[in-house]
């Protein structure tokens, strides 16, 4: 095919900073259609998304699909959109590319996974930080044999947004399903299976809810707590056991104070033969490596990224490094439909394992005990 038609179901500040980019960078791909929840101002959509040309503009994705037929489209949408609308674009035969967490639960994600499966079609999950290059060396190091069996896997992924309140949508369970969990947990989730490869085989967990009475001091509830209503979790704390036997424990939070570091990602990987760190805020990454026999960290030089210091300048591009180029998960995605490919990778299956680990997790809190997460 000479262009790859893409259409955007849910245009937002995300797509306008991660999918966007990649979009207008590579030069087989063209944005034929857009649909948002209200009308736009067709000016201004063509300016931002069609490089001066006039481009479509829907309020109902399904008409949008039918009418301008795209070869794929992007959903980043609230969470609650992300089955219905991806589940019509694949009915449809229209490649697919939704952000995370992939669904409400881990029965619409199977659903979604295996309808692409089934029609050959490219089903992207977006878990953009595997395109960190950091994080990439870090999955080397470990499947050579760096720090040998693993052993313990402790990760965390925090933001300090929630702290003036609820944000917005994801702050909704009828909205997003899981809030904090969802949203930064199943990075962090897909993250740590990325590196090393262990699959998760049960958790046990505790999630909070910080409520806000007008008036009243502030409550630090179980997110299960009546009060809480529609509210979702602003913190969760989860231990994990592997398949391997290795041991996790993790903590995801949108309650976390951050100053420069805006958003802070850590995973460390404990082995029989020593330890990695990697690190990711919006002032830097880095990864090092502590050896068995060593008294001292070896740090890694790793292209492409900017090494992390603890004081600014802050630069969200620091933290999700790749944004700009050909490693950008969009961009691949594209020339993947382009050159006919029948695989991607994170997929729609990728998105559907940090799911049941999400929905094992939620499980878990709810009834206070260890719950075994379910097989693909």
């Amino acid at each position: 095919m000479s262009k790859v038609r893409i259409g955007i179901i849910g245009p937002s500040w995300w797509v306008d900073y991660w999918h966007l980019p990649a979009l207008l960078a590579h030069p087989d791909a063209e944005i034929v259609a857009l649909c948002a929840s209200k009308p736009r101002d067709p000016g201004a959509v063509a300016e931002k998304y069609g490089s001066g040309k006039e481009i479509p503009m829907y309020t109902d994705y399904c008409q949008m699909m039918d009418e301008v037929k795209p070869d794929g489209v992007i959903v980043c949408t609230p969470n609650v959109v992300h089955h219905p609308a991806t589940m019509e674009a694949l009915k449809r035969g229209i490649h697919v590319n939704t952000e995370k967490p992939v669904a409400m639960n881990a029965t619409e994600a199977r659903e979604m996974a295996k309808t692409a499966a089934d029609n050959g079609l490219l089903g992207m999950c977006n878990f953009p930080y595997r395109s960190n290059p950091a994080a990439q060396k870090m999955k080397q190091l470990i499947a050579e044999g760096f720090i040998g069996d693993v052993l313990h896997v402790s990760g965390q992924y925090h933001g300090g947004f929630g702290l003036s309140g609820s944000p917005n949508w994801r702050g909704s369970r009828s909205q997003s399903g899981s809030g904090i969990l969802g949203d930064l947990g199943s990075h962090l989730i897909d993250l740590a299976w990325y590196a090393t490869g262990e699959d998760f085989s049960s958790v046990t967990t505790s999630s909070m809810t910080v409520i806000r009475p007008e008036g009243s001091p502030l409550l630090k509830v179980r997110s299960e707590d009546p009060r809480v209503g529609d509210r979702n979790d602003d913190s969760c704390a989860f231990l994990a056991e592997f398949k391997s036997g290795a041991q996790g424990i993790f903590h995801t939070s949108w309650v976390a104070f951050q100053a420069t570091y805006v958003q802070h990602q850590e995973l460390e990987v404990y082995g029989m033969a020593g330890r990695l760190r990697f690190l990711a805020t919006h002032t830097g990454t880095s990864l090092k490596a502590l050896k068995v026999g060593e008294n001292r960290w070896e740090t890694f030089s790793i292209e492409d990224t900017v090494a992390h210091t603890e004081i600014g300048p802050d630069d969200e591009d620091f933290f999700r490094p790749g944004r700009l180029n050909g490693v950008n998960n969009t961009y691949r995605w594209v020339s993947a439909i382009r050159d006919g490919a029948k695989t991607i990778s994170p997929d729609l299956t990728d998105g559907l394992r940090s799911q049941l680990v999400i929905d094992a997790v939620i499980e878990a809190s709810a009834e206070r005990k260890w719950v075994d997460v379910l097989p693909l």
